[in-house]
């Protein structure tokens, strides 16, 4: 629900309340979200109504969407539907109110039976919110726009999102993943847009999240600022596209040490090509003194060591953490002997063994533990 004041439009939703001005309005990344289509695009008529009134106190960017609205003549729009594959089926309206994506299968979206529903706005300045991967379709829906606009040789009219094939070229190594025990998220490049989403240990594994290219390259800060710098430079490269809002590429020093995160895609590289390469054990194990900085780095490095059984230099790791004086690293080695027993199907052979391994027998040099550490050790074969 929302309602107009003499300056501000107020949307209430629930219990939270959001006030926008007409400038914020008429610029913003899907205005009045959560409102049915119909009454965003008439709020979208009230907002240029009141603009006229004072346009001296609009953003560039909202003078640019209100040349749009103002141009724009819905009603010589047609009405059409387009059926597509993107991994899925998907249906594709568009009517004089805005464009209409059904996710058939609901492979993205689950709500109101997979319908997502796009101001004509969204559409033309920051690309398609759904998949669409045919460049062909995508050239079409701009040129019914651009024919329903009083001026198509206008400054909005040149402004609309980048039109281009989506590349034709391995995207194996465009994933990226991070976490902890308590939540894991992860982000991905497909064929035809991005997919990210998360696991937490109480709730499981989310539906996917999807992003567009065009999305991902034209919607301004600070809707997506939680994408890295990295990432956003790779998927730039994958595309070759750049987005005006992408941080600026930091000059290469060879004499710069590595980041953490330059060492876990190294270490990645060389432990998915091979679990027991000593380098990419180093190298991940290389990670652990930035646990200073947050824990992050030393769960994640726990974490992968559990997949690493039978590494050589992550077996000697696991053993110096379990006899050295750091009270977590030891419990988290002990976690990795458990995962180890857990995906070789022999925790019920060592549990009493991993019982026995606690802190205070370790901290003490119990003989009971030095015994237990004879066992670890002819568990693991080293």
């Amino acid at each position: 629900m929302f309602y107009f004041t003499t300056d501000q439009i107020v949307q209430q939703r629930g219990s939270i309340e959001q006030r926008w001005t007409v400038s914020e309005l008429l610029e913003a990344f899907e205005p009045l979200p959560g409102e049915p289509l119909g009454e965003r695009h008439a709020a979208l008529q009230k907002a240029v109504e009141m603009a006229l009134q004072a346009p001296e106190t609009l953003s560039d960017r909202a003078r640019l969407h209100l040349d749009f609205w103002i141009n724009l003549q819905p009603r010589n729009i047609p009405e059409r539907t387009y059926v597509y594959q993107a991994g899925e089926r998907w249906e594709l309206s568009i009517s004089p109110l805005g464009l209409i994506y059904r996710d058939v299968a609901q492979q993205y979206n689950s709500l109101n039976g997979g319908v997502t529903e796009q101001l004509f706005s969204d559409f033309w300045f920051f690309g398609p919110d759904c998949p669409i991967p045919g460049l062909a379709l995508r050239t079409e829906l701009v040129n019914i726009i651009r024919s329903a606009l009083a001026d198509p040789g206008g400054a909005a009219a040149q402004a609309h999102f980048p039109l281009f094939e989506y590349p034709q070229k391995p995207i194996e190594n465009l994933f990226w993943e991070e976490g902890n025990h308590v939540r894991h998220d992860w982000f991905r490049v497909i064929p035809y847009g991005l997919e990210m989403g998360h696991s937490t240990f109480r709730d499981g594994p989310s539906g996917p999240g999807y992003l567009s290219f065009e999305h991902f390259l034209r919607v301004p800060p600070p809707r997506y600022d939680w994408i890295a710098p990295e990432i956003r430079w790779a998927v730039e490269e994958y595309l070759n596209q750049s987005s005006p809002f992408s941080p600026p590429k930091p000059v290469k020093d060879i004499n710069r040490p590595p980041t953490p995160r330059e060492l876990l895609d190294r270490s990645e590289a060389l432990l998915k090509q091979d679990p027991d390469s000593r380098e990419g054990a180093e190298m991940l194990l290389s990670l652990l003194p930035f646990e200073a900085e947050t824990d992050y780095w030393r769960n994640y490095v726990f974490n992968r060591c559990g997949h690493l059984r039978t590494n050589p230099v992550v077996q000697q790791f696991v053993l110096e953490q379990l006899q050295g004086d750091q009270e977590i690293r030891f419990k988290k080695a002990v976690d990795v002997l458990m995962a180890w027993c857990m995906f070789s199907n022999q925790l019920p052979r060592y549990r009493d063994l991993l019982l026995r391994l606690n802190w205070d027998d370790a901290s003490a040099n119990d003989p009971a533990f030095r015994e237990a550490m004879v066992e670890v050790r002819r568990m693991i074969g080293v």
